[in-house]
């Protein structure tokens, strides 16, 4: 197994300050006698040894320099003190230390790996890179000193060394997919495609079917853009194991790519069928690719609403499908699909462990798909439970005012238009519907005056306005009052919509009030040929035109 070469060369230095009297020496010797002063000595050095082992650095070292005057050649004492020293942060004196202790013992794996170590940490990858070489002298057949040499020369920047140690390795055991592997990305990383390709080709041509192999060189060659080869070599895949999870996946870029959506969907619908390949990939590929398209283009919304039935099917119990399964239902105009969506987005969120909470926008979408259903009721429970769950959000307000005022509950509908204006912030549009809800409240409450204040801030806002310039002139011709103010706007509602018959009756209706008979009557024939499909209030209005004009 690879090793990083700061592990390599640490846990080696461990190894090293917890056995340091046994690194004396590394080659066995026959036993011998020793004397009285060499016990002496060997046990002034365990005694330094056990200080350092302490934290007693200081007293540690004291006792090192006394081995190393009695005996300047015992190697052990040199290689602890640099560990010391080390530890110390004084890397200059602990590199010297241990040179000399290599330089009394040069083939003493350990003190070398130290050295490598403190090389390492001060980032002379020239100097560490010599370590490892001596290493592979002393020990030409341990693997892991080239691997470790090959990440130094990389740090280094040093390529050429790097591949020549690549070369050394292959020549000594032969082809080795960790190394092959290394130098891919190498490669991969240098954007030398070809020589990316000539890595993987000799695994490759070792092991031709297996397909990882395979996909890899179709992705060098989509890089190099070379998409006839790279086909090839994706048809293999497929030839192979027609049932791969990522083949299809692999084939849906490539067309899409070569700009042949078909048969980009073609691959796609393979690929979201297939149950070996994973939910999270299949969302990230739906919208990689279609997530620039899918609001530009029918045709391409068409296929992206397609695949994501086909995941809900697949995966029920994935909020996000059903959350953008709700937005192409709205986009159809399918309110009714929106709604069960949402509800399921949302009963997924409520479920889950831990929670997925359901965000605003989600919710203010089920109130407006409600809104096209005329659920007034459910509507208005749902508004209420979106505003427990954000208070501060002034839309939900609206919507439940709205609905209040359609069951003619005015009270409450005036409160939750007062209190969702409270929360409107630099948004004109949103306080002109509140503005314009308000006045319909106030007016059927009988607040007159105060409904008219809040049309007249609805004008202000939007002077092109047509429901509340219609109303507005509407309800103050019933009470005769401001008829000049009601007329102009009768009149810009109905040269707006001179064949709306609602519109026009009101027009005709205010003339009707300012005793201008002629011009009112003038004004209902211009929607006479659609007398059958008059409301009561309009005939109504209309006869009472034609006997002012005949008393």
């Amino acid at each position: 197994m690879k090793k990083n070469i700061r592990t390599l060369f640490l846990s080696s230095f461990i190894i090293l300050l917890m056995a340091g009297c046994a690194s004396k020496q590394t080659q066995p010797k026959k036993a011998k006698e020793y004397t009285s002063a060499e016990l002496k000595l060997d046990g002034l050095f365990l005694d330094a040894s056990t200080q350092k082992q302490l934290g007693n650095l200081d007293k540690a070292v004291e006792l090192y320099d006394q081995v190393i005057s009695i005996n300047p050649n015992y190697a052990a004492a040199y290689f602890d003190k640099a560990s010391v020293m080390y530890n110390k942060k004084n890397s200059q004196k602990a590199i010297e230390l241990t040179q000399k202790a290599i330089e009394l013992q040069p083939n003493n794996i350990w003190y070398r790996l130290q050295l490598g170590e403190i090389y390492l940490n001060m980032n002379d990858y020239d100097n560490a890179a010599k370590v490892l070489e001596a290493l592979i002298i002393i020990n030409p057949n341990e693997i892991e000193y080239y691997q470790q040499l090959v990440q130094i020369y990389s740090l280094q920047g040093n390529e050429d060394k790097m591949l020549k140690t690549f070369d050394r390795m292959e020549k000594k055991w032969g082809i080795s997919e960790d190394a092959i592997m290394i130098k891919f990305r190498y490669f991969m990383d240098k954007k030398n495609y070809d020589k990316a390709e000539q890595e993987i080709n000799k695994l490759q041509t070792t092991s031709p079917s297996q397909k990882s192999y395979l996909a890899i060189l179709a992705e060098i060659n989509m890089n190099k853009k070379n998409y006839t080869k790279a086909l090839e070599y994706y048809k293999k895949i497929e030839a192979i194991d027609p049932y791969d999870p990522y083949i299809h996946v692999s084939l849906a870029n490539y067309y899409l790519i070569q700009e042949n959506r078909p048969e980009t969907y073609s691959h796609l619908e393979k690929a979201f069928a297939n149950k070996e390949l994973d939910y999270q990939t299949k969302m990230q590929v739906l919208i990689a690719i279609y997530g620039k398209t899918v609001d530009v283009d029918e045709e391409e919304f068409e296929r992206f609403f397609s695949l994501l039935k086909s995941l809900a099917l697949l995966y029920p119990e994935e909020k996000i499908v059903w959350e953008l399964l709700s937005t192409c239902y709205m986009k159809e105009n399918q309110f009714e699909e929106t709604v069960k969506a949402i509800r399921k987005a949302i009963a997924i969120g409520d479920n889950s462990k831990p929670k997925q909470p359901s965000p605003y926008d989600l919710y203010q979408n089920l109130l407006y798909a409600q809104s096209t259903l005329n659920q007034v009721d459910t509507l208005i429970l749902d508004a209420k439970k979106t505003i427990e769950l954000f208070p501060e959000q002034p839309l939900p307000y609206l919507f439940l005012g709205v609905n209040y005022l359609l069951k003619e509950e005015y009270s409450q509908a005036q409160k939750a238009l007062e209190n969702g204006l409270s929360l409107v912030v630099e948004d004109k549009i949103l306080q002109e519907d509140f503005y314009s809800n308000l006045g319909e409240v106030y007016y059927r409450l009988n607040e007159k005056e105060k409904a008219y204040t809040y049309f007249d801030k609805v004008l202000k806002i939007n002077p092109k306005n047509y429901i509340t310039l219609n109303n507005y002139a509407y309800y103050l011709s019933l009470e005769e009052k401001d008829l000049d103010k009601a007329d102009k706007m009768g009149k810009a509602v109905y040269d707006k919509y001179p064949n709306n018959p609602t519109y026009v009756d009101t027009y005709a209706w205010v003339l009707y009030v300012k005793k201008d008979y002629q011009k009112a009557y003038t004004v209902m024939q211009s929607i006479i040929d659609q007398k059958d499909s008059w409301s009561e209030t309009i005939k109504e209005h209309y006869e009472l035109i034609l006997k002012a004009l005949n008393p």
